[in-house]
C-alpha cells in the first residue's frame, strides 16, 4: 500500500483535473473558456483552473457549475494532498489578487466571481473554521457538494470521495483508491464511448495507472 502511495505521489492529478472539468462541463463548453495555471501578475502565482462564462448570463446545467457566475476561480486538491484553512485563504487571496489585476478599474464585478474548491476528503478543519470563526452557514446542496454563504463571493466546496457515480463518474473516480470493480467497469464502458476524445484518454490513463490492480481484476 506505501508503495502504491508513492507511486501515486509522482502521476500527475492536475492536468488531469484540467481535462475532467471540461468533460464534467462538456454540455456548456461551448459557452465557457477553460485556463489551466492561470498566472496571476508578473509573479509566480497562478490559479489551479479558471473558468470564464463567454454570456454572463448563461447557466450551467451542471451540478458542480450551478453557482457559476463570469469569472469561476477553482482550486484543485489531488488524493494525496488535503484542503486546509490556510489553503482557503490562499484563493480567496488570489481570487481577489484577480479581480484587481486588469487594466480598468473594476472592470470584474464582485458579484461576478465564484470559488470553487475540490478535494477528496471532507475538511472537517476547514468547515469548522468556516463556521465557528467566519460565521459562514455551510450547507450541503447535495452528495459531494457544500454551498458556502455569508461571504460576498458565492463557494462552493466539492468533496469527490461523496459525490455519486450516477452524476460524477469521471470526477469521484479520479482517485487512487477505486473502491469497487463495478466502477472500473463503468468506467471502461463510458471509455470506450469516447476513445476519440482526448480529456477522456488523458483522465482514463491517469486512473488505470493509479488503480492498477482494481483494472487487472476486470
Amino acid at each position: 500500500m506505501e508503495m502504491q502511495k508513492e507511486e501515486a505521489k509522482m502521476l500527475q492529478w492536475h492536468p488531469a483535473f484540467f481535462a475532467e472539468i471540461q468533460i464534467e462541463l462538456q454540455e456548456d463548453a461551448e459557452h465557457l473558456i477553460f485556463e489551466n495555471e492561470h498566472q496571476l501578475g508578473t509573479k509566480p502565482k497562478e490559479i489551479d483552473v479558471l473558468i470564464i462564462k463567454k454570456d454572463k448570463g448563461r447557466v450551467i446545467r451542471k451540478n458542480i457549475g450551478r453557482i457559476f457566475r463570469q469569472h469561476n476561480i477553482v482550486e484543485y486538491k489531488s488524493p494525496l494532498d488535503y484542503l486546509s484553512i490556510d489553503d482557503f485563504y490562499k484563493v480567496y487571496g488570489y481570487t481577489c489578487f484577480y479581480k484587481s489585476d486588469t487594466s480598468q478599474m473594476d472592470s470584474i464585478p464582485i458579484e461576478e466571481l465564484t470559488i470553487t474548491l475540490v478535494t477528496g476528503k471532507y475538511p472537517r478543519k476547514l468547515m469548522h473554521h468556516l463556521k465557528t470563526k467566519l460565521r459562514y452557514q455551510v450547507k450541503k446542496a447535495e452528495s459531494g457538494i457544500y454551498y458556502v454563504t455569508g461571504d460576498k463571493i458565492p463557494i462552493q466546496i466539492i468533496v469527490t470521495k461523496e459525490l455519486t457515480e450516477a452524476e460524477n463518474l469521471w470526477l469521484k473516480s479520479l482517485t487512487n483508491e477505486l473502491e469497487q470493480n463495478e466502477t472500473a467497469e463503468k468506467l471502461l464502458e463510458e471509455y470506450s464511448k469516447n476513445q476519440a476524445n482526448a480529456l477522456y484518454r488523458s483522465v482514463m490513463e491517469l486512473i488505470v495507472r493509479a488503480n492498477k490492480q482494481k483494472f487487472e481484476e476486470v
